[in-house]
């Protein structure tokens, strides 16, 4: 388990964090590499041309917006978790830098869950989607992107079948128990003389 945690005034009564997933740390390459390419660019670009003023103010210009790009990133990628409980999943995702969206759903709604991974790169790093599809929903919700998708699948699908054991036991136990009947007053019978 991660040691990021869900704050705990966020936990309802009997509520306990079972597992914290995240983004796969692959999709902050993309952002690397771009800020490492531009620097090069700039560096034989201006190295070629040999206006060394501009050259310097061009390589810090870009450094400075290459790094702004890759922390943004950065930020985006590393707050945004999910978080599964023994009663609910929460989606606590970073949209980008002032734009966040948190999702929950309990997972006695969720009535599918399944995981995609798609393409070589993800296959071979092992992350992907986990779809979770529940009641009422018009739309599943995806976990998008999330390292080792089959061991959270996998996890949620115990959880889920968990709680659906805890309702059947809870469903035997519940006739045993007896209920005091109700009193239904009726309405008073008045007899009619026949004479």
């Amino acid at each position: 388990m991660d040691e990021e945690e869900l704050p705990s005034h966020e936990l309802r009564d009997k509520e306990e964090l079972v597992l914290v997933a995240g983004k796969h740390w692959f999709l902050m390459l993309k952002p690397l590499l771009w800020t490492f390419l531009g620097l090069i660019i700039v560096f034989v670009v201006l190295r070629i041309g040999g206006a060394s003023i501009y050259f310097t103010v061009a390589f810090f210009l870009w450094l400075a917006l290459g790094m702004t790009y890759f922390i943004a990133n950065y930020i985006v990628w590393a707050r945004t978790k999910y978080f599964l409980t023994n009663m609910r999943i929460i989606v606590d995702e970073q949209k980008s830098l002032f734009a966040k969206e948190i999702t929950e759903i309990e997972l006695e709604n969720i009535h599918n869950v399944s995981y995609k991974i798609s393409g070589v790169v993800s296959a071979g790093f092992n992350f992907g989607n986990v779809i979770l599809q529940s009641f009422g929903a018009p739309k599943p919700l995806i976990l998008k992107n999330v390292s080792k998708p089959a061991r959270v699948h996998l996890r949620i699908s115990q959880m889920m079948a968990e709680l659906h054991e805890e309702e059947e036991q809870n469903q035997e136990i519940e006739p045993k128990i007896k209920h005091p009947r109700k009193y239904i007053p009726r309405a008073p019978h008045l007899e009619e003389d026949n004479e």
